[in-house]
């Protein structure tokens, strides 16, 4: 192999490996300073990471077969990324979906369509504009028999569609205008919160701090049953996941990409997510199709840990084939 082209090769190798490292920033620098900062928006993209390292080390191991030996790392990703909730041995108690519309759009139509093929009980929408919500509203919601709509004229606007009653509705914002909508939901007789959220993308320090101060209060807010779902501009990798693991806040969805929506997602990052308390397990994670946003949409089936006695209401939609 010219040496020119081993060269480029080594330092592709080295630079990808480094990146697949990115992650382990949060037990070298576990402040919220700049410099954390800065090193979690590049752990982001640990699928390309690994692609480079494998490409790396196969073209390596054509001339110098030793690099084959290094070809495992290209895992690395999967096991720095933050824990997923547990999955459920049990049927599909509960669906919930996460849409971001995107501000821009104004036409619901495409989402309605693919919730029709793919029901759920509880959507979560953000990036709601009144005018989306207004389209929504025209088409009865999809159906939905609930609805907690806070729609702004700017991205943090925010909604949720249910197919049961939400209760105790309350929003908040923090100091940078970010909004999460509180409701409480009933689930075969017992009460779980509800939390639609959509914090800032973590583009600048302060936002960044925000974005992990949230979901780490969020975790850490209650012993009850939890859902947190929206657009959390962060991916399994971040370092706001792993400050809701820390509290056993865990994602229900999985690593594929959501933003952009381009391409299928190909080139995307997974910043989409529904997180559970302990007494709620995964029974299955869906990304869905264009639905005309930026972003794709995930649809995610929920199970007890332990069955609770049932009531003859609120039956889940079945899961995908």
């Amino acid at each position: 192999m010219h040496r020119l082209l081993r060269t480029l090769l080594s330092c592709l190798a080295a630079l990808a490996l480094l990146g697949m490292l990115l992650p382990l920033q949060r037990a070298w620098f576990p402040s919220n300073d700049g410099l954390a900062w800065a090193l979690d928006l590049f752990a982001h993209w640990q699928p390309w990471y690994a692609v480079a390292w494998g490409l790396s080390c196969t073209l390596m191991a054509i001339s110098q077969r030793r690099w084959l030996w290094a070809l495992p790392v290209v895992a690395l990703p999967w096991l720095t990324a933050s824990r997923p909730a547990t999955e459920a041995l049990r049927p599909t108690e509960l669906v919930v979906v996460v849409a971001n519309v995107n501000i821009h759009q104004r036409d619901p139509h495409r989402l309605l369509e693919w919730l029709r093929t793919h029901p759920a009980n509880i959507v979560v929408l953000t990036e709601l504009s009144p005018t989306y919500a207004k389209q929504l509203a025209a088409a009865a919601n999809g159906g939905f028999s609930h609805a907690a709509i806070h729609a702004q004229d700017s991205p943090p606007g925010l909604g949720i569609l249910s197919d049961r009653p939400l209760h105790e509705q309350r929003l908040h914002s923090d100091a940078l205008g970010a909004l999460h909508l509180e409701t409480r939901i009933v689930l075969h007789g017992q009460s779980i919160r509800l939390i639609a959220v959509h914090p800032k993308p973590p583009m600048a320090v302060r936002k960044f701090r925000a974005r992990d101060q949230l979901l780490r209060e969020l975790a850490q807010s209650t012993t009850q049953p939890l859902i947190v779902a929206g657009d959390l501009n962060a991916t399994p990798w971040s370092s706001a996941l792993y400050a809701a693991q820390r509290h056993q806040l865990l994602r229900v969805t999985g690593s594929a990409p959501t933003y952009p929506s381009e391409g299928a997602g190909l080139i995307g990052i997974g910043i989409d997510h529904v997180l559970v308390s302990p007494q709620l397990a995964g029974t299955f994670r869906q990304r869905g199709p264009d639905i005309g946003s930026d972003h794709l949409p995930v649809r995610a089936g929920l199970a007890w840990h332990s069955a609770p006695a049932r009531s003859a209401a609120g039956t889940a939609p079945s899961s995908p084939e």
